[in-house]
């Protein structure tokens, strides 16, 4: 090549850089670039339970990316700010509640998207306010807020749930920082995954709480109520079994652990009775000590004579106990339980049967009853038998 040739190449490689340098650094395309990756995404999961699974970071594609890059409020900010003031001055409970839903209202009228990234950059800044309050479930979600970033955050969720999740798995859940925020982040994962089925999300931060000790050996109101979710995960009853064990044999050293699990039980038969009966006949060492055998008699005491396959699994377990023994006398005793608590839980309203639904399963308990009195497998517990049968019958009436 000519000397000028080799000139005008050497002109024409030096265009070409600049160009696209050029477009590199364009305030949009510097933007884009610096919003690649969640801000928080350089936090690390300091896992307490070697069976979580691990997660990988979550990839977010350029929508994303870009929802979160909204500018805040100046003006939200200002009245979160003067909450915040108003906050330290402790009010007392109702004025508490007051603040927190007129500032809620607020910010619920407010544009979202301006909303949310107001909301969002307080979480993110660490800082937090207590509010002089106690965490209760109500009908409707959450009641009460023991600390400001919990009620922001759960506010955070009612808002914009896709920005509320993302920052949940990315700060909060593998933080395990604050019990009150690691519940709020549970609901807010139950409600953007829709109450089908459980995301793998939630079952993976749901399992990090349940294997987490020093959570555990001191559970504050925001842990206990979490256990609600044992009912929503149907992969976990083994893991969720396993721990109920020792605080049913020791309810006294369990402080309310065993209440809640209880609870827990209640609705795990009705969600998915299949594989929280199969749990316990498969590891009959499970609630086996202290108040454990009769819980245990009481959850078979539920089983729905309309499913073949929980009166299979209510048969062998029968079968397996002494027909004069404690645990035999506790499930007679409490056989057919069509009672349940009307609470609502963290994860929502309880499932409940409604009285055409029980009616149709006491028949199908008395059908049952019927059948196994001339059932030579059953021949053990014959007596027992006939008085389940008249307490149907009562119950059922003429």
């Amino acid at each position: 090549m000519s000397k000028h040739g080799w000139l005008w190449g050497g002109i024409l490689l030096v265009a070409v850089w600049v160009g696209v340098w050029l477009s590199l650094s364009s305030p949009e395309k510097i933007q884009k670039l610096a919003g690649s990756r969640p801000e928080s995404s350089k936090l690390v999961s300091g896992e307490d339970g070697g069976s979580v699974p691990e997660k990988k970071e979550p990839d977010f594609s350029a929508e994303e990316q870009e929802a979160s890059i909204h500018p805040p409020d100046p003006a939200l900010q200002a009245e979160l700010n003067v909450l915040r003031q108003q906050l330290k001055q402790k009010p007392d409970r109702e004025k508490g509640l007051r603040l927190l839903r007129d500032f809620m209202a607020r910010m619920l009228a407010a544009n979202p998207d301006r909303a949310a990234a107001t909301l969002l950059q307080f979480l993110r800044s660490g800082e937090d306010e207590a509010t002089g309050l106690e965490f209760a479930v109500g009908e409707a979600g959450l009641a009460e807020w023991p600390s400001l970033r919990a009620f922001l955050l759960d506010l955070l969720g009612k808002i914009d749930p896709e920005l509320a999740s993302r920052y949940a798995l990315e700060a909060v859940i593998p933080a395990k920082t604050s019990t009150v925020e690691y519940a709020v982040s549970l609901q807010i994962l139950w409600n953007h995954g829709g109450a089908e089925k459980p995301t793998p999300e939630l079952t993976q931060a749901w399992l990090g709480l349940l294997q987490k000790p020093d959570w555990a050996a001191r559970p504050d109101a925001a842990w206990v109520e979490s256990l609600d979710f044992a009912s929503r995960i149907p992969e976990a009853t083994p893991q969720f079994l396993a721990a109920a064990t020792p605080w049913l044999a020791r309810p006294g050293e369990a402080a309310g652990k065993a209440e809640a699990a209880e609870m827990a039980l209640e609705r795990m038969m009705i969600r998915h009775p299949e594989e929280t009966l199969a749990g316990l006949l498969q590891n009959p060492q499970w609630m086996d000590e202290g108040r454990g055998p009769a819980v245990r008699a009481t959850v078979f005491a539920r089983v729905d004579a309309t499913d073949a396959e929980q009166v299979s699994s209510l048969k062998t377990y029968l079968q397996s106990l002494p027909a004069d023994g404690k645990e035999a006398v506790a499930f007679y005793r409490a056989f057919p339980c069509h009672n349940y608590g009307v609470a609502p839980g963290l994860s929502g309203q309880p499932d409940l049967p409604g009285a055409v639904e029980i009616e149709e399963r006491l028949r199908a308990d008395l059908a049952m009853l019927e059948a196994w009195r001339s059932d030579p497998a059953m021949a053990s517990h014959r007596a027992w038998v006939e008085e389940a049968l008249k307490r149907v019958r009562d119950t059922l009436g003429p």
